[in-house]
């Protein structure tokens, strides 16, 4: 038997032990090695939830309450069961509004972001702009979206995800959770392999 805890192409991270059905069927295991094995997934998806959400925040600058609760676009969005030694954390793939990054006033000065902890910007003819209710597809800051003009036909950088709305006129956007979660996953790996690892062995030395 050995844990495995891989990545799947749609950015799902998914925790699992695998060698079980090598003992036949679950209906056939001790009932002690299936209940070692989804307690640990339950408590390996916990860890590297919030292991995950840490090093998210440390790459952009989402607030700590936007990776965590019941909101969390950070979530576990499947438990194991006895009858189902899996479990799954996800990030939220929806597009996320730049203006979920200003800070400070923006009245007639342009509007500042930031994206990266360590880094202020300020977009001189950018503005803050509300938006149509119930936009699904966007993660909004209080319905509001991030706006620039630009000038002679000029495109923002393809950095902000620039989606035109009128003449010379741009929604800019940050990255979505997902699209950060895929670039600390490296981070986390090797914690959490080892984590489910030793959780199990030492579930499973509790109960038999």
């Amino acid at each position: 038997m050995r844990t495995n805890a891989i990545y799947t192409s749609k950015g799902s991270y998914v925790f699992m032990i695998e060698g079980l059905e090598d003992l036949g069927s679950l209906d056939d295991l001790k009932p002690q090695i299936v209940q070692a094995a989804h307690q640990a997934i339950n408590r390996t998806l916990d860890r590297a939830r919030t292991a995950s959400a840490r090093e998210i925040r440390k790459q952009v600058n989402f607030p700590a309450a936007y990776l965590q609760g019941e909101d969390s676009r950070l979530s576990v969005t499947q438990r194991a069961s006895s009858s189902r030694l899996e479990g799954v954390i996800t990030g939220r793939r929806r597009a996320t509004s730049l203006a979920r990054f200003v800070v400070g006033s923006s009245r007639g000065k342009g509007v500042s972001v930031k994206v990266k902890p360590d880094k202020v910007e300020t977009m001189k003819r950018a503005f803050l702009m509300k938006l149509r209710a119930g936009n699904a597809s966007i993660d909004t800051k209080s319905n509001l979206g991030l706006a620039v003009r630009t000038r002679d036909g000029k495109k923002p950088s393809a950095a902000y995800k620039p989606v035109k709305i009128g003449e010379n006129l741009y929604l800019l956007y940050g990255p979505s959770v997902d699209q950060v979660f895929r670039t600390v996953r490296e981070d986390v790996a090797k914690d959490t392999q080892e984590f489910l690892n030793r959780e199990f062995n030492r579930l499973l030395d509790l109960r038999l």
